[in-house]
């Protein structure tokens, strides 16, 4: 049985956006999980230390003659870094108001693109025909998270690169407890039903 989350306002401004139907809750919200950041943040520090091991070696290679052009360094390095700190902001917007709410009557996948961009992609919980969860690896299953393939009758849409907009798919990556929200959305999808033969 769908429990609604009486914490959720749907009323809250930050939500105006999504221009709930007349009778529509928001059943759950759902961020990203924080471990499917971990590759962006490993990329940023391992592009932040070659450049640093570079600089040694070359440093110590040329026995400490380099500190005469040292001004010219440091530019060159704080643009560098100033580029690394500007993409992993980017990345943490896009990774932080990737939301999904998954309402009595919808699933809807907001997918921020860049500072200003927005995607949003819905699907109504009639169309739902299926909904597996799949974890996998050491990072997902320690965390749990994963992904969550929703099969559908109609056209599909999905942030998955190996799926991108499959037909018929409906899939969102790390979801935390992927599980616990495909049972949710079978569960409003059967009540959805039942109401239609009311």
């Amino acid at each position: 049985m769908a429990h609604q989350n009486t914490k959720i306002d749907k009323n809250d401004p930050a939500f105006l956006y999504l221009d709930l139907h007349e009778g529509e809750d928001i059943y759950m919200i759902i961020r990203h999980h924080w471990a499917g950041f971990l590759g962006t943040l490993a990329i940023v520090l391992v592009m932040g230390l070659v450049p640093l091991s570079m600089l040694l070696a070359i440093n110590t290679a040329l026995k400490g003659t380099i500190t005469t052009h040292g001004d010219l360094i440091i530019l060159l390095f704080s643009g560098y870094f100033l580029f690394l700190l500007t993409f992993l902001f980017g990345a943490w917007i896009n990774y932080y108001y990737d939301i999904i709410f998954i309402t009595n009557e919808r699933i809807i996948n907001v997918d921020q693109e860049g500072l200003l961009a927005r995607k949003t992609s819905e699907l109504s919980i009639h169309q739902v025909q299926n909904v597996s969860a799949d974890v996998a690896g050491f990072l997902q299953s320690i965390f749990d998270y994963g992904v969550l393939v929703v099969e559908t009758a109609g056209g599909g849409t999905s942030d998955d690169p190996t799926k991108p907009g499959k037909q018929g798919y409906f899939t969102i990556i790390a979801v935390p407890d992927p599980n616990k929200v495909a049972r949710l959305i079978l569960d409003l999808h059967r009540l959805a039903d039942e109401k239609e033969v009311e």
